[in-house]
């Protein structure tokens, strides 16, 4: 493997050209464990919306170390932590379901924006299935939402806390977490954040605040699971290369005097696992999944040729975030692709078809 330092960055530039976004970092994990880092018209520590790559970061990692802890199981019935939850199917909800989006909630979350917020929690916790859990793999917010309350509710701390202490102050993420402007620690200048879409529903352009505009309206209750973080490539190589090391900091590259020294461990080992195999392929599954060609981790995407190309390995995890960020990480190579811009800039496309077709090409030019 080679880094392609002039590819990677026309890649780029082409991007800007066509028209699908016109400000990117792109940062890279070699297997050596170097990192490259590409800008595109904007610093390399530009904070951007990561969008959906918060259920990864920190929602679901936080959920797969508390598993592998003890302290919480793919077992677990949601409605052990949200009695509220009054669905069909209630006492057959797990965890399981949650980590692998195999509930089979039909309603898109912009449909219940115009709610306040505990009208949204309502309409979830109220919802009424056409299919069992676990019939199919169904991508989407609600899962995450519920997963983000779980974690709140064991710990006694909201998603920002758990996240800082477990991953953002130890790993020096010292850019990352939910409400960039206005939190009490490190809060990030206006300037320094990207916008992410001249919107129509907020009549405003949106820059430092959620852009999804359900996990925007719930974050008056809590961060939530689903959407809300903000962060920059720096700090999320530091996130990727601690999975890629199974648990392990690589050290951090930002001077943060609370993080920890290469070689410690952030999270449990076994993390690595969990997030780079099959989870319906899993002996376990079977009690809880009659998916039969689903494939998905334990929280992330696994195998995923629609943004991650085809010349990585089918162990390969990573996440897409709607406003343009992605990660894709294969652990046979020992290396990473990292990507944020601003593809959501100044509006929203129809779909996420020429984003997609860029991060593959990204990908393929990169682990080639």
């Amino acid at each position: 493997m080679k880094f392609n330092r002039e590819k990677l960055e026309g890649l780029l530039k082409v991007a800007e050209t066509e028209g699908i976004f016109n400000k990117a970092v792109a940062g890279f994990i070699l297997p050596d464990g170097s990192r490259e880092v590409l800008t595109l018209n904007t610093p390399e520590k530009t904070v951007f919306d990561i969008a959906s790559l918060t259920k990864v970061c920190p929602t679901s990692t936080l959920a797969l170390s508390y598993i592998l802890e003890g302290s919480l199981s793919v077992d677990t019935k949601v409605i052990d932590y949200i009695p509220e939850l009054q669905t069909n199917y209630r006492e057959d909800i797990r965890v399981f379901h949650l980590l692998t989006h195999s509930l089979d909630y039909r309603v898109p979350m912009k449909t219940l924006r115009t709610l306040p917020a505990e009208g949204i929690l309502d309409a979830l916790y109220t919802y009424q299935f056409e299919k069992a859990p676990g019939a199919d793999f169904n991508y989407g917010n609600p899962a995450s939402v519920l997963l983000g309350i779980i974690l709140q509710r064991l710990k006694g701390k909201d998603l920002q806390q758990q996240g800082r202490e477990r991953f953002f102050i130890p790993l020096g993420m010292t850019r990352s977490g939910w409400d960039p402007l206005t939190r009490d620690w490190n809060p990030i200048p206006k300037s320094e954040i990207s916008p992410t879409e001249i919107c129509s529903f907020r009549g405003r352009e949106i820059c430092g605040e959620i852009h999804d505009e359900s996990a925007w309206v719930l974050r008056k209750l809590f961060p939530v699971g689903s959407a809300g973080m903000f962060s920059c490539v720096p700090d999320l190589l530091n996130f990727v290369q601690m999975i890629l090391n199974d648990g392990i900091s690589a050290g951090c590259t930002q001077n943060a005097a609370d993080c920890v020294k290469e070689g410690a461990r952030v999270a449990p080992a076994g993390i690595l696992k969990m997030v780079s195999e099959n989870a319906f392929a899993l002996p376990s599954a079977s009690q809880y999944s009659s998916a039969k060609d689903a494939c998905t981790a334990l929280g992330w995407e696994l195998n995923s040729e629609k943004f991650m190309g085809t010349h990585v390995s089918p162990r390969t995890f990573g996440k897409t975030g709607f406003t343009g960020a992605s990660i894709v990480a294969d652990p046979d190579q020992g290396a990473a692709a990292v990507l944020l811009s601003n593809f959501t800039y100044p509006h929203r496309e129809a779909n996420a078809d020429r984003i997609h077709a860029f991060r593959a090409k990204l990908s393929d030019a990169f682990f080639e």
